[in-house]
């Protein structure tokens, strides 16, 4: 497959919303652990944030790895 730096710009920008997904799990798994429903709540409303901008990220991903394969 092509690279390009838009390529590597949109692969970064995936990783870097994985990486916050897996820390907001990790505190509401922590909140959940502990019984604190407040923040439980809380970071649910944040996961679903973070889980927009990770559909996002690998959405556009997907795209421009389609634009990829049609100039080629």
């Amino acid at each position: 497959m092509m690279t390009c730096t838009e390529c590597e710009r949109l692969h970064g920008e995936v990783q870097d919303v994985l990486t916050r997904l897996t820390q907001w799990i990790t505190a509401q798994l922590s909140s959940f652990r502990s019984n604190d429903n407040a923040a439980f709540m809380r970071l649910d409303k944040e996961l679903e944030i973070v889980m927009g901008a990770k559909e996002r990220a690998i959405g556009a991903l997907r795209q421009h790895e389609r634009e990829h394969r049609k100039s080629a």
